[in-house]
């Protein structure tokens, strides 16, 4: 890779002599994005932590583009059968793991809330459902649509924050699905199990482990796998706890949400089938 050489600012007047750390980060203006409707304390934690989850998602979307883009790029390479250099990809794909830890380590702090009670009634339908920069990194991922209909009620009716979340980003949802179809995390892991050797998943997987090139990136895919089933675990885990405090089954989003946060485990769950048990069968021998 050739050193980087300084780009000029996008605005050729930008007087950069005048550019100081509060105007580059507009930080006056990020910080007004914060607007709590009620007096309550925990209204601001509520909000700034949901925030600090959608600047790391909105970061993890760009760098999977670039991952996405570089596997593409290595099952394209002619001089090896199976994958080509993979550093590109592994490179991107290190950062987007260390973001979802931040998520990951950053969601719980909402266990921390002591009253959620005062503001719950007044933030409306809002919900994590409607996350559409989630649902664009699960798509992205190989996810399918196992959220569509997760908040209807016993007569098939959905709840508002499902309806407006499909008028807003439905069009989006459906391009992002049609974009990802196969080129998805979870296509390009079939794609390497079907260019492998073997009669079965677990050998594939084995032969693949012992590739110069593909080793460390089912390894990145693997940790993947393992945060994002562990961040809608902890998801489930928080509205358990916090639903208690007040009293009541159902999330914001109307959905009854012991049902709704555990189908990704029962439905998608692992996104790469056999990978973390050949991982964790090549680590025990």
């Amino acid at each position: 890779m050739s050193k980087p050489e300084p780009l000029p600012p996008l605005d050729s007047n930008l007087d950069v002599s005048q550019n100081h750390y509060w105007s580059y980060h507009n930080l006056e203006t990020l910080l007004c994005c914060k607007k709590p409707l009620t007096a309550s304390k925990d209204e601001d934690l509520f909000i700034v932590v949901h925030q600090i989850c959608e600047l790391a998602f909105n970061q993890m979307i760009t760098d999977l583009e670039r991952v996405l883009d570089a596997i593409a790029v290595a099952l394209q390479d002619q001089t090896d059968a199976i994958l080509g250099n993979t550093d590109e990809a592994c490179y991107f794909f290190q950062r987007i793991l260390r973001l979802y830890e931040t998520a990951l380590q950053t969601m719980p702090i909402l266990g921390t809330m002591r009253a959620f009670a005062e503001f719950r009634t007044s933030i409306g339908p809002t919900s994590g459902f409607q996350s559409f920069q989630f649902r664009h990194l699960e798509i992205m991922s190989g996810v399918q649509q196992y959220w569509q209909g997760g908040t209807e009620d016993v007569m098939g009716t959905p709840h508002i924050a499902e309806t407006e979340f499909d008028r807003r980003y439905g069009a989006d949802i459906a391009t992002w699905l049609e974009h990802h179809r196969h080129h998805s995390l979870a296509a390009y892991y079939q794609v390497l199990l079907h260019r492998t050797p073997g009669d079965a998943q677990a050998q594939q997987v084995s032969s693949l482990l012992q590739h110069p090139q593909a080793q460390p990136l089912l390894k990145c895919l693997n940790n993947y796998d393992d945060l994002q089933t562990r961040f809608h675990r902890a998801h489930l885990g928080l509205a358990i706890q916090q639903l208690e405090l007040v009293g009541v089954e159902y999330g914001t989003g109307g959905t009854s949400f012991r049902d709704y946060l555990a189908k990704y485990d029962k439905q998608v769950a692992p996104l790469f089938p056999g990978l973390a048990q050949g991982i964790g069968e090549g680590q025990n021998r």
